[in-house]
């Protein structure tokens, strides 16, 4: 289960790892953070990140250019070519905070998993169990609601496509002004254009683009909506059960973080970065089998280390032998507010 990873100055993202490296420069060793800290960055999950942030970023562009509408700004903007914040963010890592990058990862990494679902099983495999439905009504379309956003995430992006940035609320806003930093840049060093005069029109864009932006239509929103909603041990026990053997990390990480005590981006993080005690507390609140543990652990390996095969039998043997109590020492220290737990992270403290 182990996937290619490299060096910030290597392999074939180089140019983009470098500028995720540079996003990341005051909080220490770049190469130490990038190879050997808390995340992992396997060439397939650099590679969605980079196609989620250009996909976004076109979205965001174009939804600039439509409020500019009839301005004299419309002209030199569109003239900057398509595209242009995609292209731009790599000779300008430094507009991407750890805020939107953080959330692109996750992000990236649940889409990632997704799509793995869809590959044809091997011969003489099971193909899964037939999916659940709710009782309840409410539950049910909310979690209709929830597949239909992520279905975007289920074919590969080009650069040059949009994609709908259904982000989180801050990891949007910094999503609007990274943009916007760009196309100032880009106006007065290419199209000569007074960034005095340039900087209030986009200014207004942005803040009319953030304002309308609706973080509960976004499928991080939706699944934590969902795990907020379904009542009773038996249906949280299916629909975890379920979502593990279809590879939606992200609602098996919404219905852990309710039982845990923790926002869903820490689960999902957890999930994603944490160690193998870490993941095994979390599918052992939700009571997956061991079949649905495994395939949890399938859904992970391209996006992280979850370990060689041959000790996949220790893994399975230490999940059968946790206690709820066990479980929840485990994950003790990640509950908190997620951008205090978030910075503690960064400091490695919360690994010592």
């Amino acid at each position: 289960m182990t996937f290619a990873e490299h060096l910030p100055d290597s392999g074939p993202d180089a140019h983009f790892r470098d500028a995720v490296a540079g996003s990341l420069r005051h909080a220490g060793d770049v190469s130490q953070l990038l190879q050997g800290g808390p995340q992992r960055w396997t060439d397939v999950l650099l590679s969605e990140v980079r196609a989620h942030l250009s996909g976004c970023f076109n979205a965001v562009e174009v939804a600039i250019g439509l409020h500019l509408g009839e301005s004299w700004l419309a002209r030199p903007v569109e003239a900057l070519g398509p595209g242009y914040c995609r292209l731009a963010i790599e000779r300008h890592p430094a507009v991407l905070s750890p805020v939107l990058l953080d959330h692109l990862r996750l992000r990236a990494a649940a889409a990632i998993a997704l799509r793995m679902n869809l590959l044809p099983a091997p011969r003489g495999e099971d193909e899964g169990a037939p999916d659940i439905s709710l009782a309840d009504v409410v539950a049910a379309e909310a979690l209709t609601a929830l597949r239909l956003s992520v279905d975007p995430w289920l074919t590969p992006h080009p650069l040059e496509w949009s994609m709908r940035a259904d982000l989180a609320a801050e990891a949007f806003a910094d999503l609007v002004w990274a943009a916007c930093a760009l196309l100032v840049e880009g106006l007065t060093a290419r199209m000569g254009v007074d960034h005095g005069a340039a900087m209030p029109v986009l200014v207004r864009a942005a803040e009319a683009i953030v304002a309308r932006h609706d973080e509960q239509a976004g499928p991080f929103a939706r699944a934590a909506f969902v795990a907020s909603i379904v009542r009773g041990d038996n249906d949280v026990r299916d629909l975890a059960e379920q979502s593990a053997m279809r590879h939606d990390l992200l609602l098996v990480a919404a219905l852990g973080a309710v039982r845990a005590g923790m926002p869903l981006e820490q689960a999902l993080a957890l999930l994603v970065d944490g160690t193998a005690e870490e993941r095994a507390a979390l599918a052992h609140l939700l009571s997956l089998s061991d079949e649905a543990f495994v395939a949890m652990l399938d859904a992970l390996a391209p996006i992280g280390d979850t370990g060689d095969d041959s000790l996949l039998p220790d893994i399975l043997a230490h999940y059968r032998g946790l206690t709820p109590e066990e479980a929840m020492r485990h994950l003790g220290r990640w509950r908190g507010p997620a951008p205090l737990i978030a910075k503690l992270s960064r400091m490695g403290w919360m690994r010592s």
